[in-house]
């Protein structure tokens, strides 16, 4: 896997990857996300694909899935997350509590390379909730 980022001066860095898709970093988080944005996206949207793929296994897949995603970082540098709290919100479809909770603890347990990529002293919180109906 290899990622280009090219910086031509501003504080946005464009990204670009190997499917010719395309993302801009901004240092400022004004343009696009920050590198840390980004990075408790890319947790959130590793953990929500699993979640789904899991869900649609167990023939319970809901019909949209809502992640939320929130860190906390140390004062000192490297700023770096010590603590994320995730968030998940499943509404209509099949889905149910008990395999919405075991689908995101597999994700966190097992799956999710984004996680499992991160220091292991990091403190995780996670909940999973099936929304009464869609807004």
């Amino acid at each position: 896997m290899q990622i280009r980022l090219e910086w031509t001066g501003g504080s946005a860095f464009p990204v670009r990857t190997p499917s010719g898709a395309s993302v801009l970093l901004d240092r400022e988080a004004e343009a696009g996300p920050s590198p840390m944005e980004a990075l408790l996206a890319s947790l959130a949207g590793c953990m929500a694909i699993d979640v789904v793929l899991i869900l649609e296994r167990m023939r319970t897949a809901p019909a949209r899935l809502e992640a939320t995603v929130s860190g906390d970082r140390a004062e000192e540098h490297p700023r770096r997350f010590t603590r994320i709290r995730l968030a998940f919100t499943a509404f209509g479809g099949a889905v149910v509590p008990d395999r919405l909770e075991r689908a995101v603890q597999l994700s966190f347990e097992k799956y999710c390379s984004v996680l499992h990529s991160l220091g292991k002293d990091l403190e995780y919180d996670w909940s999973a909730t099936v929304a009464a109906d869609a807004p």
